[in-house]
């Protein structure tokens, strides 16, 4: 899955388009949360990104989270 990372980091946070903001592995799961200007334009990248790769075993979910509250959650969890 490494790959598919990748593929997205020079239409993503390379264009400022969107940031990787978390990565979560465990139970046999990966999951990745970037906070994008535009969910159209953030999937229009992705497919141009994807599209010479073949398919990916990836499920996509998009939301509104304005003030980062996934990502502070996150944060108020680590130990520093």
């Amino acid at each position: 899955m490494e790959r598919l990372e990748d593929l997205l980091e020079p239409v993503t946070e390379k264009t400022g388009l969107a940031t990787l903001v978390l990565v979560s592995t465990g139970e046999n799961l990966r999951e990745w949360i970037y906070y994008a200007q535009s969910e159209q334009r953030f999937f229009q990248a992705l497919n141009t990104a994807l599209a010479a790769e073949g398919r990916f075993p990836i499920e996509i979910h998009a939301g509104r989270d304005a003030s980062w509250k996934s990502y502070e959650e996150f944060r108020k969890g680590v130990r520093e």
